[in-house]
């Protein structure tokens, strides 16, 4: 596999008045059932609050909210959609499952938001709480360097939607959002950061089923 294909994978975002109806995506990854993917640790994250990404990486990825509704367990159904900007064709990963025993590529996109809940934990010792660091993602997703269907490829100006849980607990409220993405490539020995992106933030409208706002 060429991988300088492989590593062209970026995400920024658009309005979220977007609608799906305008974007011609070629596939749809649904990843909103996913098992919550491990938190980002301390370090470059949450990521930049400034729109743009590493060098290498000509896509763009637009952030679509389809309704702004939280649901029962505080998070909201999002869409991530990837379009290559580049002019030759590219490989994104696209598996929703992981094998641990082959060499992978790992895709994350979460959220950064002022209307994101703060997580606290308690020490044990001292019984003290603390504000966790941690950050919530939203998808995780695998290309397994020996399995060709854990790839999409995606020509230049196409795009591929992946629809996901925010994997943010929400305020109500009207919200600032930005996108983020990290590709990283696993050895199954160390972990190479291959790019990350911070997108255009979005502003919109949070809000609980029958709660009347807008």
């Amino acid at each position: 596999m060429n991988r300088s294909h492989l590593l062209l994978v970026v995400l920024s975002a658009a309005s979220s008045t977007i609608h799906a109806e305008e974007l011609a995506w070629i596939a749809t990854i649904d990843a909103s059932k996913q098992p919550a993917p491990p938190a980002r640790g301390r370090g470059p994250f949450p990521g930049s609050a400034f729109p743009g990404h590493s060098s290498g990486l000509p896509v763009k990825v637009a952030l679509v909210i389809p309704s702004g509704e939280i649901r029962a367990d505080g998070t909201s159904l999002v869409d991530f959609v990837v379009t290559n900007l580049g002019p030759e064709a590219i490989t994104v990963p696209s598996s929703v499952h992981q094998n641990p025993e082959h060499r992978t590529s790992i895709l994350t996109l979460w959220l950064s938001s002022d209307g994101i809940k703060d997580v606290y934990f308690r020490d044990n010792a001292t019984g003290r709480l603390f504000k966790s660091e941690a950050v919530g993602t939203s998808a995780a997703l695998y290309g397994d360097s020996d399995d060709v269907q854990t790839f999409t490829k995606v020509a230049p100006g196409e795009s591929v939607r992946v629809h996901a849980s925010s994997g943010a607990g929400w305020k109500t409220g009207r919200h600032t959002i930005t996108a983020h993405a990290e590709l990283v490539h696993d050895s199954g020995i160390s972990a190479q950061n291959i790019g990350t992106a911070d997108s255009e933030p979005v502003t919109t409208t949070l809000s609980k089923p029958g709660s009347g706002a807008r």
